[in-house]
């Protein structure tokens, strides 16, 4: 986490032997947070001394303990190469080495393999425990912040008030808001991540995603040891439709400021329309729908005269008193079927990344299961959505054209999405007005 006591200490003790040694310091070299002992650890202060090991700047090196230079013999070799013949010493407050002398070698290469072996034997404790944690249901604690939102550093214990607000946000979520909108409302209430800042949109789609909040361990099957904060099946319906929305328009989109902008199509190429100002003839600037996909362009429509047909499309269906009873949430079924098929799915990547350096293989085949699995997951999560946006139609049943219009935009448009498919088709005559004959609704 960035503290530098231990390292201050450190040097406090190396430059205390120095002075009794009667060596002047010459330079100081600090790796901050990084372990001596990890194979793969890059440490730039480490390589710099070395660099002036081998230019001759440095005699001597004081440590305060020998793992906190090395703790691979490969290390130590490397450093010793660069000694060779310069009279280096190394010294720590347990004693002093003489890096040209064979004794003195030998016994540092005794010391560096011990100190490997520790490092090997702490790193299988902490995976055995891992392990032992993983069989009871429990994860590692930590993290930015040092717990999860909802949970106490233990990673079991719920925080009643952030409990609160994680299914605040799930239920907003399933009646059509934006997490947009959410962490604008949170923003101004005041409320923070457990690092202290505000909430933003990719920070609570990913926590909403989170199995651990449906009770489940990271894999999203296994059963955590925590009770859940979300109902599991409500949890795959708040996943699904956030999935939904992401895969239905971009990061860079106006959808916030327009009821139809990335759900009305294009009739001719089928691409989403997007919010297209011009200048109309009279010098004013309006604002329309307009296909902008590249050899295609061929759809533009007024955004008010769009927009009111299909809301009054849209009232009309939700007016109709015959709409169905609110469903009933998504069966757990649906939702341990696609953990299931998300498991499978993993192990076949796995079995493929595997052979992949093995030609003589039948990878093609895998490779076709791999599809086969991508179906059936695309398939799970359409009836999941569709089951979600039947709750929302149902829930808003009987709903007048002022109401609707009171409605926040984000759930407008998520009304719009599980009434209608909108294809907007190129206009059929030329000149001013709006003719509904080019506008095809879909019911869902």
């Amino acid at each position: 986490m960035g503290d530098t006591t231990k390292t201050d200490d450190q040097e406090r003790i190396c430059r205390e032997l120095a002075a009794r040694l009667g060596w002047d310091v010459a330079e100081v070299y600090t790796d901050h947070s990084r372990s001596a002992w990890a194979r793969n650890r890059k440490r730039p202060a480490w390589d710099a001394m070395l660099a002036a090991v081998d230019a001759g700047d440095i005699s001597a090196i004081v440590v305060y303990h020998g793992d906190r230079l090395i703790r691979q013999p490969d290390d130590l070799g490397a450093l010793l190469k660069l000694a060779d013949g310069k009279g280096v010493l190394l010294a720590s407050p347990s004693g002093t080495r003489d890096l040209a002398n064979y004794d003195d070698r030998f016994v540092l290469y005794i010391e560096a393999a011990m100190a490997m072996r520790e490092s090997d034997n702490t790193s299988r404790r902490r995976q055995a425990q891992y392990e032992r944690m993983r069989r009871q249901g429990l994860v590692r604690g930590g993290g930015r912040g040092g717990r999860a939102f909802g949970f106490a550093t233990d990673g079991v214990t719920h925080y009643p008030h952030e409990v609160k607000l994680i299914r605040e946000a799930a239920r907003r979520i399933l009646a059509g808001e934006s997490a947009g909108a959410i962490c604008a409302d949170w923003r101004e209430r005041g409320i923070r991540t457990v690092t202290g800042i505000p909430f933003g949109h990719f920070p609570l789609r990913k926590m909403l995603q989170r199995p651990r909040l449906a009770g489940l361990m990271p894999d999203g099957i296994a059963k955590a040891a925590w009770e859940p904060v979300l109902d599991p099946g409500d949890w795959q319906m708040v996943c699904a439709v956030l999935a939904a929305r992401a895969a239905g328009f971009g990061t860079a989109t106006n959808a916030r400021r327009y009821l139809l902008s990335g759900i009305a199509e294009c009739g001719v190429c089928g691409w989403p329309l997007q919010v297209n100002p011009s200048k109309g003839r009279d010098g004013r600037y309006v604002v329309g729908y307009a296909c902008r996909e590249a050899g295609c362009k061929k759809v533009y429509r007024s955004q008010p005269h769009l927009d009111a047909y299909v809301t009054g499309a849209v009232v009309r269906r939700l007016a109709n008193r015959s709409n169905p009873e609110p469903p009933m949430p998504a069966p757990s079924g649906v939702a341990a079927e696609l953990a299931a098929l998300t498991e499978r799915r993993a192990e076949v990547e796995d079995v493929i990344a595997s052979l992949a350096e093995h030609p003589g293989q039948r990878i093609d085949v895998l490779a076709r299961a791999l599809a086969s699995f991508d179906e059936k997951i695309t398939a799970a999560r359409e009836q999941m959505t569709a089951r979600a946006g039947a709750a929302l139609v149902a829930a808003h049943a009987g709903i007048s054209a002022k109401e609707f219009a009171d409605e926040p935009l984000a759930v407008r448009r998520e009304l719009v999405r599980a009434t209608f498919g909108i294809t907007v088709m190129p206009a059929s005559r030329r000149g001013p007005g709006f003719d509904p004959r080019d506008v095809i609704l879909s019911p869902r």
